[in-house]
């Protein structure tokens, strides 16, 4: 048995169901193929379990050797306190019939120490439990009888719990006697795509599309510290250093020059409108590919501008952003890119080192 930290892909995949209506969610969860629905439990217990059920950590048990743990969620850091959430995906309800087997190597590897018993038990499965496991569950100590009385049919024989088969002995047939089956439930269909959708990777199993682009309010008027280290805002200065033929150090200094403070401020608006586009682009669409690709546009259509022989630099700076307002740069997921995020893009460029506000204009 190996312990894996929860798999997730780090980069995105196929968005065609981003925006996907076309079928109800429930009714892809049931008709979803098993690799996929591997990839939503990871994807479910990295996104969910781990950011609103305060567990310490998630780990994924590898392979056919799981001892009957598929996801293990840790809530402290000795890792002896967990919660077991076993997955399955199968076409109908679960039975007992499916199911007992899980019970059964619960039961077996906890008396034989392989790992701790669980604070809970949880079922996942994309069809939910039938009605007679669903008995079971409501009535945890009928488990124990249902168990012993059938351990010879779902449990002993070769590779139902171990590869040799595993006899009911009689110390396992006392241990199961005792255990408390209080501690199994279910994470109902519903309530997994539900805890699912508060993911960023639920829209591209089930669609259902984007939330709304938040409205960006205008920076506050004091810089952060972060913000004033920023290579943008200090080419700016420089820009109206060289305008004004007079050193303008910091943004006090600038306050005494109206117009250019305007046109600082109106920069640094744009900039933040830009910062919000990718924030909403990471949370939304799990990284910064899709933002990179509009990001990469602007760069492109503007740079020529960027780079020609400029009669000063605030001109340079002008044009440059007029070039990139009328880009017409849109993308599948996000849509028209406004003049104020196009604008933005430009500083972060900047900021980012693939263009300059500054260059030495004496040079042909």
């Amino acid at each position: 048995m190996e312990t894996f930290p929860v798999s997730v892909p780090d980069k995105l995949r196929d968005t065609s169901r981003i925006f996907d209506t076309t079928i109800d969610p429930l009714v892809r969860l049931r008709i979803i193929e098993a690799g996929e629905f591997e990839d939503i439990a990871c994807e479910w217990a990295s996104g969910y379990l781990t950011q609103f059920d305060n567990y310490k950590s998630v780990a994924q048990i590898g392979g056919s050797k799981d001892s009957g743990r598929d996801i293990v969620a840790y809530l402290d850091d000795s890792m002896q306190k967990f919660d077991i959430f076993q997955c399955k995906r199968y076409k109908d309800p679960l039975s007992p019939s499916v199911y007992m087997s899980e019970f059964g190597k619960l039961c077996y590897y906890t008396m034989i120490g392989k790992y701790n018993k669980p604070r809970k038990y949880f079922i996942v499965a994309s069809n939910g439990i039938g009605q007679d496991l669903r008995d079971l569950v409501e009535h945890p100590t009928k488990i124990n009888k249902e168990l012993i009385d059938t351990w010879g049919k779902y449990c002993a024989g070769k590779r139902k719990i171990l590869s040799s088969g595993l006899p009911l002995s009689p110390e396992l047939k006392t241990y199961i006697q005792d255990f408390d089956f209080s501690i199994v439930a279910e994470i109902a269909p519903v309530t997994l795509l539900e805890q699912f959708a508060k993911t960023g990777w639920y829209k591209y199993h089930f669609g259902g599309g984007l939330k709304k682009r938040p409205k960006v309010d205008k920076p506050q008027e004091e810089l952060e510290a972060d913000e004033l280290r920023m290579k943008y805002v200090d080419q700016l200065l420089q820009v109206y250093s060289n305008e004004e033929n007079m050193p303008i150090k910091d943004i006090d200094n600038l306050k005494t020059k109206r117009n250019l403070h305007s046109h600082f401020k109106r920069q640094r608006e744009c900039f933040h409108n830009s910062q919000a586009l990718k924030r909403f682009a990471r949370d939304e669409l799990i990284n910064d590919d899709i933002y990179d690709s509009v990001k990469n546009q602007v760069f492109h259509g503007v740079i020529s501008t960027c780079e020609t022989k400029h009669e000063s630099d605030l001109k340079r700076v002008d044009e440059t952003i007029s070039r990139s307002q009328i880009l017409p740069i849109s993308s599948s997921e996000l849509g028209a890119i406004n003049v104020m995020e196009k604008s933005g893009i430009c500083h972060e460029l900047v900021n980012d080192g693939e263009m300059n506000w500054i260059y030495d204009n004496t040079q042909d």
